[in-house]
């Protein structure tokens, strides 16, 4: 049985819809939504050396290291452990704590494109499924108006 023609929807209507889907799970991804263009990764790293070690059965306790900036020496806590007094290490810096510099805890970039490619076969499945919504809501009021 065919649909009335009030009920049916156009193959370019249906295209349209899908297509809109996609460029908006495209425009979303490359916006920064996954971040694409975050400067997360932007980390400075300096070599520095232990002046304070901590074995790893107390690793509640930070290390201390020193480094040099701006040809002075400065002290920051490294949130390792395991390492031996005058050990030369590269580190991470951030704010009030270091890292190593190999550590590391945030996504990396090798993943995101990946992201952008599901985001987008987000956007076809979410244009099938709301074409499929509109064939069955057209299918049901058909059934109701020529009955069971």
């Amino acid at each position: 049985m065919r649909l009335p023609p009030e009920l049916r929807v156009p193959a370019a209507q249906a295209a349209g819809s899908a297509l809109f889907s996609i460029l908006v799970a495209v425009l979303i991804s490359l916006t920064g939504a996954l971040g694409l263009w975050s400067n997360s990764d932007v980390r400075v790293e300096v070599d520095a050396k232990v002046v304070q070690a901590v074995g790893c059965a107390k690793a509640d306790q930070p290390e201390e290291v020193t480094y040099q900036r701006d040809g002075r020496e400065e002290r920051i806590k490294l949130d390792a452990c395991g390492h031996e007094v005058g050990e030369p290490v590269r580190i991470a810096l951030g704010e009030e704590t270091a890292s190593l510099a190999h550590a590391r805890t945030s996504a990396t970039t090798d993943a995101r494109p990946l992201g952008v490619v599901l985001c987008v076969f987000a956007g076809i499945a979410g244009a099938g499924f709301a074409e499929l919504f509109r064939r069955t809501a057209g299918e049901s009021l058909r059934t109701r108006a020529v009955g069971p």
